[in-house]
């Protein structure tokens, strides 16, 4: 039967005929009373059924039949207008001061929120052009309730992991579903970095400038139209077009600075004399708990070094066995870091003749370039942008979108966490210097390596460009008063050439005497959408909106890697100069996508709303048992307010809205490796497996021809108010649950593997969301705005692949628990008289215990926060403008694994401190401390995994502050300026933190709550100017 729907459906896309009658083809545009288009208002010839909406640009074409010669306009939250026929018509329509008439882009459509029955955010251009990031995406960072961002990278144009409403899996993609005009777009992670927290995201390649807003979609409603790709939210980007009228000239500069963020006092490095009194110490402590039997005292006796254990002896004592200079004192910190630059040029050209048959156009360029604060990191990109809409007949009208960009960035080294310029800065010794006494770089440091040195002309290199084309032409065929086919093609290619040098100045490097590698990565995602739209009223007070469409996706991808060591000379240090092979490997797939889909939506007199979508998913990634899939959503709302009853309350009541959804959508990123059985003729690290010479293969994978999607059902319901044309306020509940979660399940060792995929886990999502926007001044010279929101989301783990849970050093994924739960052996503090550490000896909690060994693991907390928001101002005054906003959260923990080398108490009692651990520390029996004994080689169990590493991760952060002034127009004019705006933007000014915070920023901590040294996030100030003409 569903062959039979899919033969019909095709036959009906390239069988389409024109449909017509005697009519007069009308087109106009219609506009809001400060001159902005009005999109999705309903445009009908008065007195009959026929009627349309109007476009993205407030554009609409319509057919009047003989002796009809008004056209009604109509749209919740506006004044309706009648308006007699004229050639190119030009309608203005006047707003009641609500927020209903707000566009929801849906990537298959457009519709006004007051018609929308699914759950949604809008950031529109002001919030985006206003940030300061390469990554365009992250202008979403705490504008949106329920979505939540993790930054974990200060790199520039560095991805953000974002969760809307809460992480639906625990193996398989967590990211949402991008779409850009319609198009969707990969955003995937890809190259050699991208497990050494250096990744570069793709999203990155567009720039800010050329967007006109970003919509999150949430719920069944919104998002079960994208079927198994939506699981996870979907973020529908839309670009600027040209606008009839006469052609105009945009151009904006911004210059700025990029500075390191204020560190916490916790987490400040010492200087030298602290680091001696702290290392003398603990040497001293050693001797008087250990006596003869301590480390130190075997030294003195073996190298009769005959030292006296006073704070002058053991400072000797430190200089002997270290050979450190104990007059230098060296910040670490500041030596990797430096103040970056910023600089950012965008020019466009954009319009269109006010003939309805003439062409409009957007034509953009844009130059940046980002410094970062940290020695050795940068980025620049270039990127063009043509935008191009026709409608030369009243049948037809076609479009071109298009992105060209190149991203250079250089990202200093590789090698992972070890070799990053902050953990190092964290590692080294103040008593070591950067250069030896010869002029040299010096390596006598805690672990050879000297960061310094390897961000140098000759150290360590790891550099990538990105080049990405995305193209999206489409045709619209107007075939009757109601009836739109339209037929959108997008092609979006991605090429990543990446270079990697381990040099002479770091120790991995010089054991092999330079280590070279080139990777290219090239993935090509192709789209083909087919829609018919069917829009009609009826009797003035029914209108429906019927979408059938279907959809074709190809994606391929193809990765070559290469690499070799052994250099004759440091600075020559191309992988073809280099002696010694080392790993090669090519890997290539192609995955196919095709998919049926049905929308539908009506209202009665836009007082009642239903709407329903269908998606029909077939995908080569799965096995041929479970290639097929359906996904559904039904959508319900009701403005009360609307209702005769309510007249009473219009004084006062703007808006009263209640609406629900449910429906399901899919994860079908759960990688191809589990459908299929995979052979590797290579190791992965060599060239290829042989044995007595003869080449071979071994299996790496078992296949699953039943594994099939992700499912995640989705349950929203919701209320809108406004309320005294001054208060907004939304309120959402929903409850997410994902079944068929792809797990590892164990097999016998006699197959050679040890597991293999199977869909079997369950998890679910509940919160609520909640938003306020009030506009408590609002007058022409004058404008004050103030917003609230805050979101809740509770994860509970349903079902695992085993009875048993699985637990990590200081986690577990148990049933009935959230999603990394933290177990862990918990800390009792300092004992006051010895200055040893102290762990709970059991699960009650009433007995303490010195030997960590004996102490046992409790549950102490998570890292999901209880709430999560953001506070928002503006205020406008004549020509200036500010703008401020804070983001905030409460009640999750961060566990801080780097805390584990930072505030060591041993064993590297030679390396470096932080100031917590010397202003917390044990000194003398009766002090209650927070920071154990120190000791010098002799250590206990102190620096292990435990609750003493775990922190609250409450903040609140300045996040964004933009200052502007439009310059008054009679006096640009002068200079044939027709508009003139300097502005200050600044970010990340300054973070709030908990009193026992120790860190960078809890905010760029990862989903699951653990703290490494992450690149923190800069604090960026740049100056601009905006001039049209």
């Amino acid at each position: 039967m569903m062959k039979r729907v899919m033969l019909i459906l095709s036959c009906l896309f390239i069988s389409i005929g024109f449909i017509t009658a005697q009519t007069t083809r009308v087109t106009g545009i219609v506009l809001d009373d400060i001159g902005e288009p009005v999109v999705g208002a309903s445009v009908v010839v008065k007195g009959t059924t026929i009627g349309t909406i109007t476009d993205v640009d407030g554009a609409f074409s319509i057919s009047v039949p003989e002796g009809k010669g008004v056209l009604v306009f109509s749209l919740v939250g506006m004044q309706l207008v009648e308006a007699r026929v004229t050639p190119n018509m030009k309608v203005t329509m006047k707003s009641d001061e609500t927020v209903l008439d707000e566009v929801i882009v849906t990537g298959y459509g457009v519709t006004k929120k007051a018609a929308f029955t699914g759950a949604a955010s809008v950031v529109g251009q002001a919030n985006i052009e206003s940030r300061n990031d390469a990554n365009v995406i992250k202008a979403l960072d705490g504008t949106v309730p329920g979505l939540q961002m993790n930054i974990s990278s200060g790199q520039p144009g560095a991805p953000a992991n974002i969760f809307i409403r809460g992480r639906n899996s625990i193996n398989s993609g967590t990211q949402p579903l991008y779409v850009v005009d319609g198009i969707p777009i990969s955003s995937d992670i890809v190259g050699i970095r991208k497990d050494e927290g250096q990744e570069l995201s793709p999203l990155s390649t567009l720039s800010s400038s050329d967007i006109e807003s970003i919509t999150v979609l949430k719920d069944a409603t919104a998002t079960s139209i994208y079927g198994a790709r939506a699981a996870n939210g979907v973020i529908v980007i839309t670009t600027k077009k040209g606008k009839s009228g006469k052609p105009t000239v945009n151009f904006t500069a911004k210059l700025g600075v990029e500075n390191r963020p204020s560190v916490n006092k916790n987490y400040k490095l010492i200087n030298r004399d602290k680091n001696i009194k702290l290392a003398t110490e603990a040497l001293i402590n050693d001797h008087n708990v250990y006596g003869d039997d301590s480390t130190v005292d075997y030294y003195q006796g073996v190298y009769k070094l005959g030292l006296p254990y006073t704070e002058e002896g053991m400072k000797e004592f430190y200089a002997w066995y270290t050979d450190f200079d104990m007059d230098n004192d060296t910040n670490w910190y500041d030596e990797v870091t430096r103040t970056g630059f910023v600089q950012e040029y965008g020019l466009d050209l954009q319009g269109g003749a006010l003939s309805p048959t003439a062409p409009k156009y957007y034509l953009s360029f844009n130059y940046l370039d980002n410094d970062s604060f940290i020695i050795g990191k940068d980025l620049s990109r270039y990127s063009l942008r043509f935008n191009f809409d026709q409608a030369p007949t009243k049948f037809v009208e076609y479009g071109l979108n298009t992105n060209l960009s190149l991203t250079e960035t250089n990202m200093g080294s590789g090698g992972g966490y070890y070799s990053d310029p902050i953990t190092q800065a964290y590692m080294q010794s103040p008593l070591t210097p950067v250069k030896d006494a010869n002029g040299g770089w010096n390596f006598n440091t805690i672990n050879g390596y000297n960061p310094v040195a390897q961000r140098s002309a000759n150290g360590d290199k790891s550099r990538a460009k990105q080049y990405r084309v995305i193209v999206s032409p489409y045709l619209r065929l107007n075939l009757n008063e109601n009836l739109t086919f339209l037929s959108k093609f997008g092609a979006d290619v991605y090429y990543l050439d990446e270079f990697g040098y381990w040099s002479f100045l770091q120790p991995q490097g010089s054991d092999m005497r330079g280590m070279g590698e080139n990777s290219t990565t090239t993935r090509t995602l192709l789209t083909i959408t087919n829609t018919l739209n069917y829009i009609k009223t009826f009797k003035d007070v029914h209108n429906l909106n019927v979408l059938v469409g279907q959809e074709g996706q190809k994606t391929m991808m193809k990765e070559a890697y290469l690499s070799a060591s052994n250099y004759p000379v440091d600075f020559l240090d191309q992988v073809a100069n280099a002696a010694v092979p080392g790993s090669a490997a090519t890997y290539q797939y192609e995955l196919l996508l095709n998919s049926y889909f049905l929308n539908a939506q009506y209202d009665y007199k836009s007082k009642y709303y239903l709407s329903g979508s269908f998606r029909y998913d077939g995908s080569s990634r799965f096995g041929s048992n479970k290639r097929w899939a359906s996904f559904w959503s039904l959508g319900a709302k009701y403005r009360i307010s609307e209702e005769a009853f309510m007249a009473s309350t219009k004084s006062w009541l703007n808006n009263m809205t209640i609406r629900a959804s449910y429906g399901t959508t899919g994860n079908q990123e759960v990688g191809r490796a589990g459908t299929d059985g995979w052979y590797a003729a290579n190791d992965l690290f060599g060239f290829g497996y042989n044995y007595n010479g003869i080449p071979g293969s071994g299996r790496l994978q078992f296949g699953n021809k039943n594994l099939k999607w992700e499912q995640t059902n989705k349950f929203n319901v919701g209320v809108d108010l406004s309320l005294f044309n001054i208060l907004n306020v939304e309120a959402d509940y929903y409850y997410h649950k994902t079944t068929d979660m792809v797990f590892a399940v164990p097999t016998s060792f006699v197959t050679g593997l040890n597991s293999y995929y199977s869909n079997i886990g369950e998890l679910a999502n509940k919160g609520f969301e909640f938003s306020v926007n009030a506009n408590i001044i609002n007058k022409n010279d004058l404008k004050w705005s103030v917003g609230v929101t805050l979101a809740t989301n509770k994860n509970e783990v349903k079902k695992l692949s085993t009875d048993l849970p699985i637990e990590g050093t200081y986690s577990i994924t148990e049933v009935g628990r959230p999603l990394y739960q933290f177990k862990m052996k918990e800390w009792a503090g300092v004992d006051p008289e010895t200055g040893d550490g102290l762990w709970y000896l059991n699960a009650t909690g009433d007995e303490t215990t010195t030997n960590y060994n004996l102490a046992t693991k409790r549950y102490v907390g998570d890292p999901n926060p209880d709430l999560l928001g953001s506070i928002n101002t503006r205020f406008e005054y004549k020509g200036f403008d500010l703008a401020v906003q804070f983001n905030y959260s409460l009640g999750g923990k961060i566990y801080g694994n780097n805390l584990r080398y930072d505030e060591q108490i041993g064993g590297t009692w030679y390396g470096t401190y932080t100031s917590y651990v010397f202003d917390n520390r044990w000194q003398k029996p009766g002090d209650n401390a927070k920071v154990p004994r120190l000791t010098a080689f002799d250590t206990g169990y102190e620096n292990s995994a435990s609750s003493r590493f775990l922190m609250n991760g409450d903040y609140l952060k300045i996040r964004s502050l933009a200052l502007g002034y439009k310059l008054p127009k009679d006096l640009v004019k002068k200079a044939y300026i027709s508009s003139a705006r300097v502005f200050v933007n600044a970010e990340n000014l300054y973070t709030f933190t908990d009193g026992d915070y120790r860190g960078f920023d809890p905010s760029g901590v990862g989903a699951n709550g653990v703290q490494w040294w992450n690149f923190p996030l800069p604090r960026t100030i740049t100056f601009g100017v905006s001039l049209g003409f």
